[in-house]
C-alpha cells in the first residue's frame, strides 16, 4: 500500500555503510527511535509452524520476506536482518502509524505465503524505543490498532467508486497499473486437454500470459512470482475472465466436458480472493458437463497443511485440484502426498529438446513426482509424438499448445 510521505528532517543522518553495527550506531543518535520510524518485523511464527523443517527452509523464507519487504518498502526506508528470524526496518520517509502500517501489509502477506493466514497473534511487530551496542529494546505493537489504521488509511484514499462491471468482464480487472508502476495487461489462451491413455479430449486448460505495456513484452514466470499479492490476485481474475469470455465466443465449446482453472495459492488463500474465485467457478460451472478443474500454482515451499486448508475450501466446487510445479523436481515430493491434491502438472521447457533430453525430462518428473500423484500432466506439449512418448513413461494428460514445445534432430 501506499504511504504519505513526510519531509525528512534536516539532521537525518545518510545511512551509507553496509555494516549493520554501524549503522545500528548512527540510529542510536537520531530522531527516528523517538518518531518511532525504527520498527523490528519477526518471522518466529513461521519457524515455530515448520518445526523440525525450519533449518531445509529458512533460505527460503528469508529470500521471500526480503523480496517482500523490499517491494513494500521500496525506496522510502530500508531493512537488514539482524537474526534468522528478523528484520530491522527503518523508514525515515514516513510518519510513525504510516510505517508501522507498512510492516503490517508485508509480514501479513509473508505469513500467508508460508502459512496459508496471517493470525493475529503471529503478527509480531516491535518499535524500536533504544539502541545500545547491538541491544536492541523494543515494544510490542497492538496489531488490532494498526489493522484499524490500514483500514482507515485505504477508505481515506479510495473515493467512492462506480458501479463496478460484472465480475466476468476482463475490462474490470485488465489492463492495470501494476505496485511498482509498470502498465501490464493479461491474456488467456484456450489450450485443449487430452487424456493420454485414449488421447480423448476432456476439455481446455486457460493458458495465463502478463503483458508489459507499452509493447507486450511476457513477463517470465519468476518476474510474475515478484509481483505484489493485489497485482497477482487481479492478474488471476483477468485470466479468468479472459478466458471464460473466449470460451463463450466458441460456439462449437459451449459445453466442455471439464475446464481447468488456473490460480495462486496467495490468491486461493486469501479471503478476499477466495471470494471473487467463488463467483468466477460459479460462472465457469455453466460451461462444463462434468465440472472443473483447479489448477494451483506457486506451491512450491507452502506447508503441505496450508495447503490443504486452502484447496479444501474451494472444494465444493471443483472435481479435482491440481498443482502446478514451477519448474523440473529434484526430489520425490512425499510431502506433497497429504496436500489435498489429486494431481500435479509441469510445463514443458520452452527450449527445443532432442527426444533423448525430452526421454529424460519426462522420466524425471514422473519419478519425482509419483510419490504425491499417480496422475500427471504436462502442460504446452506441441505435438502428437510428444505426447505419446509422455504417455510411454507414465505421463497421464497433456494440454496441447500451437507453438507450444518441439523436439530437434539429433546431432
Amino acid at each position: 500500500m501506499d504511504n504519505v510521505a513526510t519531509a525528512l528532517p534536516p539532521e537525518l543522518p545518510v545511512f551509507d555503510s553496509p555494516d549493520p553495527a554501524v549503522v545500528l550506531e548512527q540510529l542510536r543518535g537520531s530522531s527516528m527511535l523517538a518518531d518511532g520510524q525504527v520498527c523490528v518485523v519477526a518471522l518466529t511464527a513461521i519457524r515455530t509452524r515448520l518445526g523440525a523443517r525450519w533449518p531445509e527452509r529458512r533460505d527460503m523464507v528469508g529470500a521471500y520476506a526480503e523480496q517482500r519487504l523490499r517491494r513494500q518498502i521500496g525506496a522510502r526506508g530500508f531493512f537488514f536482518r539482524t537474526s534468522e528470524t528478523e528484520f530491522l526496518v527503518v523508514q525515515p520517509a514516513l510518519e510513525r502509524l504510516a510505517g508501522q502500517v507498512n510492516c503490517f501489509n508485508a509480514l501479513r502477506d509473508i505469513l500467508a505465503h508460508f502459512l496459508g493466514e496471517a493470525l493475529t497473534t503471529d503478527i509480531v511487530i516491535q518499535e524500536v524505543r533504544e539502541i545500545d551496542g547491538p541491544i536492541i529494546s523494543a515494544r510490542r505493537l497492538d496489531v488490532a490498532v494498526l489493522e484499524a489504521a490500514d483500514q482507515a488509511q485505504r477508505a481515506t484514499r479510495a473515493p467512492s467508486p462506480p458501479e463496478p462491471a460484472p465480475v466476468t468482464s476482463p475490462n474490470r480487472w485488465t489492463p492495470f497499473t501494476a505496485r511498482d508502476g509498470r502498465q501490464l495487461r493479461a491474456s488467456c489462451l484456450l489450450e485443449p486437454v487430452v487424456q493420454l491413455k485414449t488421447y480423448g479430449p476432456i476439455g481446455f486448460r486457460m493458458r495465463q500470459r502478463v503483458l508489459q505495456m507499452p509493447g507486450d513484452i511476457p513477463l517470465s514466470a519468476v518476474e510474475q512470482s515478484r509481483l505484489a499479492q493485489v497485482d497477482i490476485e487481479r492478474i488471476d481474475f483477468a485470466t479468468l475472465a479472459r478466458g471464460l469470455n473466449r470460451l463463450q465466443d466458441q460456439a462449437a465449446s459451449a459445453r466442455q466436458p471439464s475446464l481447468i482453472l488456473p490460480v495462486s495459492f496467495s490468491t486461493l488463500s486469501s479471503q478476499r480472493g477466495r471470494a471473487t474465485l467463488a463467483e468466477f467457478f460459479r460462472a465457469a460451472q455453466a460451461n462444463v458437463q462434468r465440472g472443473l478443474i483447479c489448477e494451483v500454482s506457486d506451491i512450491e515451499g507452502v506447508p503441505p497443511s496450508a495447503l490443504l486448508a486452502a484447496t479444501s475450501l474451494i472444494r465444493p466446487y471443483c472435481l479435482f485440484v491440481v498443482g502446478r510445479l514451477r519448474g523440473t523436481p529434484v526430489q520425490p515430493l512425499d510431502a506433497l502426498k497429504g496436500a489435498g491434491l489429486q494431481g500435479l502438472a509441469i510445463e514443458c521447457p520452452e527450449q527445443a529438446m532432442t527426444e533423448n533430453d525430452y526421454v529424460a525430462f519426462v522420466r524425471m518428473t514422473v519419478a519425482m513426482t509419483r510419490p504425491a500423484s499417480k496422475t500427471l500432466m504436462l502442460l504446452g506439449v506441441g505435438s502428437a509424438r510428444m505426447s505419446a512418448i509422455a504417455s510411454l513413461y507414465g505421463v497421464t494428460h497433456a494440454s496441447i499448445a500451437a507453438g507450444g514445445a518441439t523436439l530437434q534432430a539429433e546431432d
